[in-house]
């Protein structure tokens, strides 16, 4: 029996967008093929890894290099130790520097918001020189506060020996660590803002920047943050892009050509957009409950979270949570601001998943015994 020929091309339409879906379903789950020497893909906000390939390998990393003179520099600013107003002069051995330069010339002077642009987009190894010695004096003592910060996030294998990336046998790191690095570094919008410009010009329009980081305009969400490439490093690049919540860092080194570095920090990225996201639970200071004080100066204390908690989940999956507070039902005095009074902890079908401190939003001080009895005594009459 022939069906109608509408309700054929109905059915036929029907199929085809299930099969449409269906594929396109399948082509997010599938798994990752990674050409590329090393690789990662991390959760920028909670640090859990989704994808990982020789992350603790080490490895020449080029220009990614920069991304950690980038941080000491926004970390700077931060601090009240730096100015984007401020003038950064250009010495001698930055005029030298080979490789991809913003051209500066020996006493030129440029602010240091265009000098870290130059870093940010143009990838210049003369501006990376300039602001080195500007911050700490000299190019070495800025390498010797690169890799004590690196040690601080905990880059147990990373080694820097300039501040711009140019092969040295001494200047190495690995998937792992620059996610780490990466981290720290998407917390500074100042830092986003710069790595996020496409294209853009210095000296008033003479000089032209375009940033090698092809993400930044093609792919949605992209903000940041550094490529690298030598003959030794090979392709490397570490990119970051956000959507609502989430936001995720894919790490490539050692590709071998441009085009399969983009192509697989897209399909990591891809990834995990299309499979996981970031829940945020509860930010840091935020009040949870009010609890009642014993022999404190005062009768009440707000109860904070001491700090961020969000979870990376397979999307969907945030439905299922369940938040338990572990709290005793009176607080004795004294109690200082931040002193831990409990927990909140999150399950997942009945297994915990995360947990976060529970802290003293203020302090309270203790009060004396005349006030203690005076107190006892007058609860005595009201009742």
């Amino acid at each position: 029996m022939s069906l109608p020929k509408r309700v054929g091309i109905t059915l036929f339409l029907l199929i085809y967008l299930l099969g449409f879906l269906g594929g396109t379903v399948w082509a997010a789950q599938a798994p990752l093929e990674i050409k590329s020497a090393a690789a990662l893909l991390v959760d920028a906000r909670t640090g859990q890894i989704l994808y990982e390939k020789n992350a603790h390998e080490k490895r020449s990393i080029a220009s990614v290099t920069k991304l950690m003179t980038l941080l000491l520099a926004f970390e700077a600013i931060e601090a009240g130790k730096l100015s984007l107003e401020d003038k950064v002069t250009a010495s001698e051995r930055a005029y030298r520097m080979g490789g991809t330069t913003i051209f500066l010339e020996i006493g030129e002077e440029m602010s240091a918001k265009d000098i870290l642009t130059g870093i940010a987009v143009g990838s210049g190894n003369d501006a990376s020189v300039a602001i080195a010695e500007h911050l700490a004096g000299s190019v070495e003592k800025f390498v010797d506060q690169m890799n004590n910060r690196a040690q601080q996030l905990g880059m147990k294998n990373t080694h820097f020996a300039n501040p711009h990336g140019l092969d040295d046998p001494n200047n190495y790191s690995t998937a792992y660590d620059l996610g780490l690095l990466a981290q720290q570094a998407t917390r500074h919008p100042g830092l986003l803002e710069l790595t996020s410009i496409y294209l853009t010009y210095l000296r008033g329009g003479k000089t032209m920047l375009a940033n090698f980081n092809k993400l930044v305009r093609f792919y949605n969400g992209a903000d940041g943050l550094k490529t690298g490439h030598t003959d030794k490093a090979g392709y490397c690049l570490v990119a970051t892009a956000k959507r609502d919540d989430s936001r995720f860092i894919a790490v490539i080194l050692g590709a071998p050509d441009a085009k399969t570095r983009q192509s697989e920090a897209t399909a990591l990225l891809n990834y995990a957009f299309a499979n996981y996201e970031t829940v945020p639970i509860i930010r840091e200071g935020k009040l949870v409950t009010e609890m009642t004080v014993v022999r404190g100066e005062k009768d009440t204390v707000p109860i904070v979270a001491g700090k961020d908690l969000a979870l990376t989940l397979p999307k969907g999956e945030k439905f299922q949570l369940q938040q338990n507070l572990n709290l005793p039902e009176k607080v004795n005095a004294p109690l200082a601001k931040g002193e831990k009074v409990g927990e909140l902890v999150v399950t997942k079908g009945g297994k915990e998943i995360g947990r976060v401190d529970l802290v003293s939003g203020e302090e309270v001080k203790a009060t004396n015994l005349l006030v203690t009895i005076w107190r006892i005594f007058l609860d005595f009459w009201r009742r």
